[in-house]
């Protein structure tokens, strides 16, 4: 951005441009993300291209400028030293120290390439295809898993170039890597993801990568959207049960429901009758004073009734004749 200011000596006001464009400042930005380390010269190169592509400046790297004698020469030589001291502020200090005393830019970035781009690196290329093997989802959601993957198959791609003469057998190979891929990134997901993957899997004609991707992906928006559902109903029901709880609207049908609420089980043990002063019952349920209920069975006394072995029972109206008599 250029800005135009009018001033003179006498404090008139006369044209002056002004340059605000600082590229200096923007290229520190990307410094910051990406420094080249020795590891990871793939996305460092990839950026300082894009970078330098985009402000005129890839001659620098390319070596294309201007030569000695050309009028050009002397702005050009000027701009390369402000590339270089880029590229060195672009890397780790033991890296650019390797390259300080290099003379232009082109020569530098070369050096660097040299070093540390391993194309046909079989090394590299076993590094990572063993990444990408074990690479699982795991706790990421679908978009990250996938993007990991596709960086890792990017870098294949580039350590990995393979050139074929015909189209169509290029055409070929291209769907055949994409099927391999859908493969790696389908074995890769998780366990409740098993249906979508037989449903990708049982197609007679198995979709492209990107819509593989994006099928999975619904699926997941799908049981996010369902879990969130199951929770608001549950919040629901618990909400209903404690306002039952606390509005007395709880209807307990049995001794055992009380029990669930916390009652605890009666000790029949530590009850006792005040009437025929015997324990494991009270005087409400007194067979001497109330008679034997109709329904007894043979255990009754061993769910908390009379015990076995009291003698013979006796009605309240034969209770009184005998005391009477």
């Amino acid at each position: 951005m250029t800005e135009t200011v009018k001033i003179s000596n006498t404090g008139d006001v006369s044209e002056v441009s002004v340059n605000n464009s600082n590229p200096t400042s923007e290229f520190q930005n990307i410094q910051v993300a990406y420094r080249l380390n020795g590891k990871n010269y793939l996305k460092w190169s990839q950026l300082v291209r894009t970078f330098l592509k985009g402000r005129g400046k890839l001659s620098h790297l390319l070596g294309t400028g201007p030569k000695e004698g050309d009028p050009k020469f002397d702005a050009w030589d000027e701009q390369d030293s402000m590339v270089m001291s880029w590229l060195w502020n672009s890397m780790m200090p033991e890296i650019s120290d390797t390259c300080m005393f290099l003379n232009t830019s082109k020569e530098i970035w070369e050096a660097v390439k040299q070093t540390y781009s391993k194309v046909r690196d079989a090394a590299q290329i076993y590094e990572i295809k063993t990444k990408i093997s074990s690479t699982k989802q795991g706790s990421r959601s679908i978009t990250e898993y996938s993007n990991l993957l596709q960086s890792l198959w990017q870098e294949m791609d580039h350590y990995q170039c393979i050139q074929m003469k015909c189209s169509e057998d290029a055409a070929l190979l291209k769907r055949f890597v994409e099927k391999d891929r859908i493969y790696d990134f389908l074995a890769g997901l998780n366990v409740e993801f098993d249906a979508v993957r037989v449903q990708v899997l049982g197609k007679e004609e198995l979709p492209s990568l990107n819509e593989t991707i994006a099928i999975v992906r619904a699926e997941e928006g799908r049981r996010g959207v369902m879990v969130e559902n199951s929770q608001v109903d549950s919040s629901a029901l618990v909400t209903k049960a404690v306002s039952e709880r606390r509005f007395g609207l709880e209807q307990p049908n049995s001794e055992d429901n009380r029990q669930t609420e916390g009652t605890k089980p009666i000790n029949r043990d530590s009850v006792w009758c005040t009437y025929c002063k015997k324990a494991r019952h009270t005087k409400e349920r007194c067979w001497k004073l109330h008679g034997k209920p109709q329904t007894t069975n043979k255990n009754f006394s061993e769910k908390g009734g009379q015990p076995k072995g009291q003698g013979r029972v006796y009605t309240a109206r034969q209770l009184d004749g005998k005391n009477n008599s």
